[in-house]
């Protein structure tokens, strides 16, 4: 038994959709995978700072708007979303153990999508006494100077990976000791957030508090060395990123999407690779339990011999697990999910109760007779789910 069919590790754009796209295939007999993300601070990751271009002026979102529109699939699609920090992917053969801090999950096919840095609560003070290195280094220059002559006297706080030292030389230059420089060295889990305190700004670690007026975290540096890639063992490039295919595939079952996979860092890029990863782990979660291709012909053309086999789903084996993913109300005689619904009848009630993932189907038509039919109007309907 496992916790979901996909788990995602990371709330962005890049995992949210890979999210959407692994639980809700849209055609009409496939059923849907049950996911789950992990995520070590509210979704929405870097994308939720700030203004955000998907690919040029013209097609732009205010701060949160793309992050708002993924949330609402996801709640739509009752994706739980667990807020917790991932520590590391294991492999275990068949399935994947995701550990975190409070935990462990485990499941067919994982998805890293941990962006080039961990997210924590940055962006409650982003724009005020926290801000960061996106804009490049002549704007940078400006910025510094008129920090230095505004704050004589102030500390300021570098935070970022071992490659931040290019930055701190070009403020130091500009700043000439008027500012006092402190330096935290992110290691990916050793910082556990920011705080404001009497006019002052901190930095929480594992071991202390770092106070200043200001932080700058130097994104430059995390561009530079993958310091989220390290919770997985897998194949990376010179700089740490993790190597994936075309079809965001790493190993059997392992997929990776968005900043995580290196440049070009950009929305696009991470809710494109992340609809990629979705579509091609639900397929490989397809392929573990039905031992066939899913016959996902809008996304992937797949011609086969013989008599069409799209129009049904498949056998239901007596080892498949039925698991609901959606839930549902009563209402004048009627058991209503968001796409489908049954007759209030004991036998369905009862049914429902043993769609719980731990009950294999043929444990269920021992007690309740041939429930065929009903499996399959839920499957149908976006409502459950088969394991094995």
């Amino acid at each position: 038994m496992y916790d979901r069919d996909v788990i995602v590790v990371g709330g962005g754009p890049a995992g949210l959709s890979a999210a959407v796209r692994a639980r809700r295939v849209r055609t009409y007999n496939l059923h849907s995978s049950s996911v789950m993300v992990i995520s070590n601070a509210p979704p929405g990751g870097l994308a939720d700072w700030t203004k955000v271009r998907m690919t040029g002026d013209g097609w732009s979102h205010e701060k949160g708007e793309v992050i708002d529109k993924l949330m609402n699939d996801i709640e739509d699609y009752s994706i739980p979303v667990k807020e917790e920090k991932v520590l590391k992917v294991k492999d275990q053969g068949d399935t994947f153990t995701v550990v975190t801090d409070e935990g462990e999950y485990t499941s067919l096919a994982v998805i890293v999508a941990a962006g080039m840095k961990m997210t924590w609560n940055e962006r409650e003070y982003f724009g005020g006494k926290l801000f960061g290195t996106l804009k490049g280094y002549r704007f940078m220059e400006d910025h510094f100077e008129k920090l230095c002559e505004e704050e004589e006297g102030k500390t300021i706080v570098f935070v970022g990976t071992e490659k931040l030292d290019k930055t701190l030389e070009l403020f130091k230059e500009i700043n000439q000791e008027r500012m006092e420089v402190k330096k935290v060295i992110d290691h990916g889990k050793n910082i556990r957030g920011y705080e404001e305190k009497d006019d002052e700004i901190m930095v929480l670690t594992e071991d202390e508090e770092i106070h200043g007026d200001h932080v700058l975290i130097d994104f430059e540096s995390y561009q530079l060395d993958a310091i989220t890639s390290d919770i997985v063992e897998c194949e990376k490039d010179e700089t740490g990123f993790i190597k994936t295919d075309k079809r965001s595939r790493v190993n059997e079952g392992l997929f990776a999407a968005g900043d995580v996979t290196g440049p070009p860092f950009s929305i696009a890029k991470a809710v494109g690779e992340g609809t990629t990863a979705g579509l091609e782990s639900y397929r490989y979660v397809y392929r573990k339990k039905f031992g066939e291709e899913a016959p996902v012909f809008a996304f992937y053309p797949i011609h086969q011999e013989g008599e069409p086999t799209y129009f049904e789903i498949p056998e239901l084996e007596d080892h498949h697990r039925p698991k609901l993913l959606d839930d549902y109300e009563i209402e004048d005689g009627r058991i209503i999910f968001r796409d489908c619904e049954l007759e209030k009848k004991e036998e369905n009630i009862r049914l429902l109760q043993l769609c719980d993932g731990e009950h294999r189907l043929g444990e269920i038509r021992d007690k309740l007779g041939n429930v065929d039919a009903v499996i399959k109007e839920l499957i149908h309907g976006k409502a459950l789910t088969l394991e094995v």
